[in-house]
């Protein structure tokens, strides 16, 4: 059984060494770890979003995940900067406005969700006539063959239980 090497990759190893690279060494402070994990972290699940938060989020996502395809390590770490102050100032409007304070107001949260489904809809890179065309030529095939095979067998069982018989 392979034991250290059971979720290993080079993306974790690399990941894991710019972690011990910019810590130099030096174990975090107790004070640093205030808000990170545990039961004080603020998430925001999309449902309870806003249509415009949840568009400017989903904005957000698609240009940093842009920013990391590019691998341009400056602009990488300026994107992972201003989604660390965001995350904050975010942190501080929730404390402001109260632990229990209600995200979201009115019962639209259907319609939201209806929203966010036709959104991703829409992201969707549907096949194009050819693409379809190539699929069904697959389908039919497959069932072609299926159908040989199965008649071919039919036929030596007949024959088979005929002999038998």
């Amino acid at each position: 059984m392979p034991g250290g090497l059971e979720h290993a990759s080079g993306e974790v190893d690399e990941f894991e060494a710019k972690l011990v690279a910019d810590a130099g060494g030096e174990p975090a402070a107790p004070d640093a770890l205030d808000g990170v994990g545990g039961d004080d972290r603020v998430v925001d699940h999309p449902e309870d979003l806003t249509d415009e938060e949840f568009d400017e989020l989903e904005d957000r996502v698609d240009e940093l995940e842009e920013t990391f395809e590019t691998g341009d390590q400056q602009a990488i770490e300026r994107a992972e900067d201003e989604l660390g102050s965001d995350i904050s100032e975010r942190r501080r409007e929730r404390t402001k406005a109260g632990v229990g304070a209600p995200t979201r107001k009115g019962g639209l949260r259907f319609v939201a969700f209806l929203r966010a489904s036709w959104a991703e809809l829409q992201r969707v890179q549907w096949p194009d006539r050819r693409q379809v065309g190539q699929a069904t030529a697959v389908v039919l095939g497959f069932v072609v063959i299926a159908g040989l095979y199965l008649g071919l067998a039919d036929y030596v069982a007949k024959k088979v239980v005929d002999i038998i018989i």
